[in-house]
C-alpha cells in the first residue's frame, strides 16, 4: 500500500501519507508521530478496526518498532500483518526459546556517548521498572508518604549496589547485586566482625574496589567513600522494618530476571538491542502477561523503557529524516508508567511514534493514579480513535473533547384565552422564536452506538476520529463548515 506522491518525497519526510482516507484526508507521518491512542470497549473492534488499519500502514512504510504482547494471539496478529506487508524477515520474537536476549544492564554501562556507562542512568532503569512493578503489586501507584518513602530507599540502595562492582572494576549483574544484598551486614556490629569479613560477598567487593581505587582520582576514591559508608555504617544501621521491606522490594525487582523464563533472556548475553528498531526490525516481546502474568509484565516492562530511553538519545542526521519507530501496545493498561509523559512529550523530535489502545480512560487512572497524570499523557497523544464504548466517563470525556458549537434553536408556543364572562368566545395565540444554544458537537451516547463489527455489523466497525489541530470537511456541518472530528468505517475482513 503506497502512499501517494512518495516517491516525490525524501524517504520518511513528515508529509508522507500513511493512509489515505479519501477527499483529501489522510494520516500523514507527522500525525505518527504526535501519538495514537485507540478506545473502545471489549468487543468494539478497535483491534480489527483501527489498530489493524495503523499497523498495516505503518508496516507498510518500513517503520521499525517494539510491539508490547498482553494477550497471546498477538504474535500471530502480528506474523499475519507483516505477511501481508512483506515484511515478515523484519520481525524478531522475543520469547521464552531465548534465541533473542537482551541483558539490558550490560547494555546501558556499556553504551556510548557521554551519558554510558553512569550509574545515575542504570539506576533510572532499575527504578522504572521496579516502581511498575511494585505499584501493580499493590494495585496503586505509590506517592507521598511510606511508599515514597521506601521508594527512595530502594533508589539509595540500588545507587550503592551499581556502585560496589563498579569500583571494584566487575561487571554489575542482577545474580551480582543480590549475592550483595544477602551478604550485607545487618548489624553494625556484624559489620566489624571478622568472620563477616572472611564470609561476605559484599565485604570481598568492597575490599576489591578499595583496592582498585587506591590510586584513582580523588573524585573516584570519594565516590567509593561513600559506597563503603552506605554498606558498612547506614544499611546496617537501618530499622529493621524499613530495611526488610527495601530488601523485599528489591527482591521483587530481581527475582523475575534471575528464573526461568526471564534469567536467559535478560540475565546473561545479548543479541538484540531496542537500536534493532532504528534498522527497520520490528521487536515483539511475545511474553504477553495474559500467559505468563508478571513475569510477562516485567519483561515487556523491561524493553519498553529501554526502547524509550533509546529513543529519546537519537538526534536527526544533518540531511533527511530518521526512520520512524514505532511503540506499540494493546491493552496498553498493562505498560503505562508515569515515564509515558516525559517520553511523549519528546518523541516526537526523536521520530518515535507511539500507539496505545485501551477500553477506557478508567483503565489509566487505575494504574496512573488521579486524572492530571493520565491527562498529561493523553494530551501528548493527539490522534484519538474513539470506537464504540460504554464508558460514561469516556465517552463525556470524549465529547468534550471534541467540543461544541453553537446552534439555531426554533421554539413555538401556542395558547387559548378566553373571557370569563358568559358567552364569550376565546382566542388562540402563538408565537415563534429563535435562539442559539451551544451543543456538544457529538453527544456522550452517540459513542455508545457505533459500530462494532462481527456479522451483525456486516464487519464494519466505526471510530470517530480526533486529530488535535485538524479539521475535517467530510461531514461538514449545516453550514459547510469543518468539523473537529470524522467519522471512519473500517471493514474487519
Amino acid at each position: 500500500m503506497p502512499s501517494a506522491g512518495r516517491d516525490q518525497l525524501p524517504d520518511f519526510h513528515p508529509t508522507t501519507l500513511i493512509r489515505d482516507w479519501g477527499a483529501g484526508q489522510g494520516f500523514r507521518l507527522a500525525d505518527a508521530q504526535t501519538g495514537v491512542c485507540v478506545f473502545g470497549a471489549t468487543g468494539s473492534g478497535k483491534t480489527s478496526g483501527p489498530a489493524k488499519h495503523l499497523a498495516l500502514g505503518y508496516l507498510a512504510h518500513d517503520f521499525g518498532g517494539l510491539v508490547l504482547c498482553a494477550k497471546k494471539e498477538e504474535r500471530r496478529q502480528w506474523e499475519q500483518w507483516a505477511a501481508d506487508t512483506g515484511r515478515g524477515d523484519d520481525l524478531i520474537i522475543v520469547d521464552a526459546g531465548g534465541e533473542w536476549c537482551f541483558n539490558f544492564l550490560n547494555w546501558e554501562a556499556t553504551r556510548a556517548g557521554e551519558g554510558g556507562g553512569l550509574t545515575i542512568n542504570i539506576v533510572a532503569l532499575l527504578d522504572e521498572i521496579a516502581g511498575a512493578i511494585i505499584s501493580g503489586s499493590s494495585g496503586k501507584t505509590e506517592g507521598e508518604g511510606d511508599g515514597k518513602f521506601f521508594r527512595d530507599a530502594l533508589h539509595h540502595m540500588n545507587t550503592n549496589l551499581v556502585d560496589l562492582p563498579r569500583l571494584a572494576g566487575y561487571e554489575v549483574t542482577l545474580p551480582l547485586m543480590r549475592e550483595i544484598v544477602n551478604t550485607a551486614p545487618m548489624t553494625p556490629t556484624e559489620a566489624k566482625n571478622d568472620a563477616w569479613r572472611r564470609g561476605s560477598t559484599c565485604a570481598a567487593i568492597i575490599e576489591a574496589a578499595d583496592q582498585a581505587t587506591a590510586g584513582a582520582d580523588p573524585d573516584t576514591r570519594a565516590d567509593f567513600q561513600e559506597c563503603k559508608t552506605y554498606w558498612e555504617n547506614e544499611f546496617p544501621n537501618l530499622n529493621d522494618r524499613t530495611r526488610s521491606i527495601v530488601v523485599l522490594y528489591f527482591s521483587m525487582l530481581v527475582r523475575p530476571f534471575i528464573t526461568r523464563p526471564l534469567r536467559r533472556l535478560f540475565a546473561e548475553q545479548t543479541t538484540v538491542t531496542p537500536e534493532a528498531a532504528f534498522e527497520g526490525k520490528v521487536i515483539l516481546i511475545d511474553l504477553p502477561v495474559q500467559e505468563f502474568r508478571l513475569a510477562g509484565r516485567v519483561a515487556n516492562l523491561a524493553w519498553k523503557y529501554c526502547f524509550q530511553v533509546a529513543v529519546m538519545r537519537r538526534t536527526p542526521p544533518p540531511r533527511g529524516y530518521l526512520r520512524p519507530v514505532f511503540l506499540w501496545a494493546d491493552e496498553a493498561q498493562n505498560f503505562v508508567t508515569e515515564f509515558d509523559a516525559e517520553y511523549q512529550a519528546v518523541a516526537r523530535s526523536a521520530g518515535g511514534c507511539t500507539v496505545y489502545l485501551t477500553q477506557n480512560r478508567e483503565s489509566f487512572r487505575r494504574v496512573l493514579g488521579g486524572n492530571d497524570t493520565v491527562d498529561s499523557l493523553l494530551g501528548n497523544l493527539q490522534a484519538k480513535f474513539l470506537c464504540q464504548n460504554s464508558s460514561v466517563d469516556t465517552n463525556e470525556w470524549a465529547a468534550d473533547l471534541l467540543g461544541q458549537r453553537w446552534v439555531d434553536v426554533v421554539s413555538t408556543n401556542v395558547g387559548r384565552s378566553s373571557d370569563q364572562q358568559a358567552g364569550s368566545s376565546s382566542s388562540l395565540s402563538g408565537g415563534v422564536s429563535r435562539s442559539e444554544e451551544r451543543r456538544y458537537f457529538v453527544e456522550p451516547a452517540q459513542f455508545a452506538t457505533l459500530k462494532r463489527g462481527g456479522e451483525a455489523n456486516q464487519f464494519q466497525v466505526q471510530a470517530i476520529v480526533y486529530n488535535g489541530g485538524h479539521l475535517f470537511r467530510s461531514g461538514a456541518d449545516a453550514r459547510g463548515e469543518p468539523l473537529p472530528y470524522t467519522l471512519l468505517t473500517f471493514n474487519q475482513r
